[in-house]
């Protein structure tokens, strides 16, 4: 903000535009009588813009890296601020504050940014306001302006670059502050409003002490007795060289080097006092861990905890070091990471004095984790298929199942995705396996509308985009850990390479099947697979109401899986894991299959006698490998 003397014939001021946006020229009045100005923006010799007025004398959009003249004429003292039209940025737009004590943090971006702030009394009381800024390089001023534009006031600055400001606003009257850094300085900076007693501003401030002596890291509280009595206390308290001691909002003050500083309280009107502050050096006397071994596993972290002696040692820094490399890794901090497995041992050394302590590390395997992603596609579009009811109960119902699981009192994290398309589905894998590692175990389920052709199972997705057990294999491969992947829709056994047996054909099944057995996608040690059918088989939905609706209708794999894992859907409850032949608590992919298989032929013939079909419904729970051991399941 500079200042300029119309009177004195054409004032003209140079500047670059550092963004390209709309500027305004501010005139406010520097004097009682009310100034007048004509103002003319030029750039080279082309006018920009003109205006006759104050507050704000001319408006325009201006380019980034250009530059502009400003020429004012007119009569009477002024001083002008070129502001950019926005937020907290220009007189007309600045940033509301309160009186709550609450601090405002705020950042100069730009070299040279002012900040404007406005504040409203609803009542006469004293005001004070603190800016501290957060950076050295920034050392804040602040001036006052009324609602007409007028200085009323500007802050006391300190010695470390705060400013201290204390008014009484006529209530109802909306006042500006304006806040910028010397020099035009970038950085960080806090501005607080505060309400002052009855009394304002405090005349004289005196501490409890002129002096203080610290040993090392001690603290010492200061106190400040402010006159006259009533009035308001200490706003700011600040230390010349935080380095050697700082000091806080309530006055304790805290050794952290040696040396001297001058610690300074300020009250709102910049009466001041001060103590000299001497640090004495205290010497590191121990080293010691409160532990001395630490068993982890694999990418476990963990914070080793010193004692430095003693507690007010000048400076308790400690170096950390690892022996073999590779099996663990401590940061500057004193976190450490476990690697790999094996045993190392850290040393822990002050670095005043050389002192150490050192403690063992064991690393164990890293904890088996479980996850699982449930996708279902049930709001088919009316040009793709038809609406696959139950696909959502399915998914819900698999959630539910899982949730009520533990491994060694680990539980299952668990993603759904519902009507999603081929793409969807490939990200979503990327994505809940992405921090799989190479002993976790990963669920895959899907239930949607499928199909065998050509020698591929397809599986339909809602938006007719079609996703491809090849593709989905592709994707499952890319993961680390035991893939298991639960298929449920028609035609599912092709992902193995499974069809059923004769009889099926013979009961018309075969219509389902087109084109000769291809490649199976998942017949490999990287899967653990149960699919619902075979490839030439449907895959059965059924309800035990007579209205097939979303909360009754699932699909009957869904309801043989999750009866298997110890939940029921019939009651929404947990109940036992039925398929858990040796009642050990685990389900083994085989006893999960074999119980899968039966339940589900015992549903299809309990659906044929219910609604007096001709001939049973045939589905064949397909598995591979067969007889695996692998834990799908379990409550331990």
């Amino acid at each position: 903000m500079a200042e300029a003397d119309l009177s004195g014939g054409e004032a003209a001021f140079a500047f670059t535009a550092p963004s390209g946006s709309v500027y305004e020229v501010w005139l406010f009045p520097a004097e009682a009588a009310l100034p007048s100005a004509h103002a003319g923006l030029y750039r080279g010799e082309r006018l920009v813009a003109e205006g006759d007025g104050l507050m704000p004398a001319l408006s325009a959009r201006l380019t980034a890296g250009a530059e502009y003249i400003l020429r004012l004429r007119g009569e009477g003292r002024v001083r002008v601020e070129i502001a950019r039209h926005a937020l907290s940025r220009c007189y007309d737009s600045p940033m509301d504050i309160d009186a709550r004590g609450d601090a405002y943090s705020k950042a100069f971006v730009r070299e040279g940014d002012a900040h404007w702030y406005a504040v409203e009394a609803a009542e006469s009381a004293t005001l004070a306001l603190v800016g501290v800024p957060a950076e050295d390089s920034v050392r804040l001023t602040a001036m006052l302006f009324d609602d007409e534009g007028r200085l009323l006031s500007e802050a006391i600055r300190t010695a470390g670059g705060a400013c201290l400001m204390d008014f009484r606003p006529e209530p109802g009257r909306r006042y500006r502050v304006r806040l910028r850094s010397e020099d035009g300085a970038t950085g960080l900076y806090a501005l607080r409003l505060i309400r002052l007693p009855g009394r304002g501003a405090a005349d004289r401030v005196a501490l409890s002490a002129p002096s203080l002596i610290l040993e090392g890291r001690d603290t010492a509280r200061l106190t400040a007795r402010v006159s006259p009595v009533g009035a308001g206390g200490v706003v700011y308290w600040e230390s010349s060289n935080p380095a050697v001691a700082r000091v806080d909002d309530a006055g304790t003050v805290t050794g952290e080097g040696v040396g001297t500083a001058t610690v300074t309280a300020y009250g709102a009107g910049g009466a001041s006092d001060r103590c000299l502050v001497r640090v004495h050096y205290v010497p590191v006397s121990g080293v010691s861990l409160l532990s001395r071994q630490i068993a982890l596993s694999v990418g476990d972290d963990a914070a080793i905890e010193c004692d430095v002696l003693p507690g007010n040692a000048s400076d308790p820094k400690l170096s950390y070091s690892a022996a073999p490399e590779g099996i663990v890794s401590v940061d500057r901090g004193g976190v450490l990471r476990a690697l790999r497995e094996g045993t190392a041992t850290v040393t822990v050394r002050a670095l005043d004095g050389g002192l150490s302590d050192a403690l063992t590390v064991r690393v164990g395997p890293a904890p088996r984790r479980w996850r699982a992603l449930l996708v279902g596609e049930q709001n088919y579009a009316s040009t793709v298929a038809s609406v696959r009811t139950g696909s959502v109960h399915s998914v819900a119902a698999l959630r539910s199942m899982l949730q009520n699981l533990s491994f060694s009192g680990a539980k299952v994290q668990i993603e759904t995705r519902l009507d999603v398309t081929r793409d969807g589905v490939l990200a979503a894998v990327r994505d809940v396996f992405s921090e799989a590692g190479d002993g976790d175990v990963n669920l895959f389920y899907i239930t949607c509308h499928g199909y065998y052709a050509g020698g591929v199972t397809c599986f339909q997705m809602y938006d007719g985009s079609v996703l491809t057990a090849a593709e989905l294999a592709a994707a499952l491969r890319e993961v680390k850990g035991e893939n298991i992947v639960l298929i449920d829709c028609c035609g599912s056994g092709g992902v193995i390479g499974a069809s059923g047996g004769t009889a099926d054909v013979l009961k018309g099944i075969d219509a389902v099947f087109s084109g000769t057995v291809g490649p199976a996608a998942m017949d490999t040690s990287r899967f653990r697979v149960l699919a619902s059918a075979a490839l030439e088989q449907d895959s059965y939905r059924l309800s035990f109401s007579r209205e097939a609706a979303e909360p009754d209708m699932a699909t009957v794999f869904a309801r043989a899986v999750c009866e298997a894992g110890g939940w029921s859907l019939e009651r929404s409850a947990r109940s036992a894991m039925r398929a858990d032949a040796d009642y050990d608590g685990r389900v083994t992919l085989n006893e999960l299959y074999v119980y899968t298989a039966r339940r589900v032929m015992w549903y299809l013939r309990l659906t044929a006698q219910l609604t007096g079909a001709q001939a049973d419904y045939v589905q064949t729970v397909q598995v591979w490998p067969e007889g695996d051991g692998t834990v799908v399941f379990g409550r331990e």
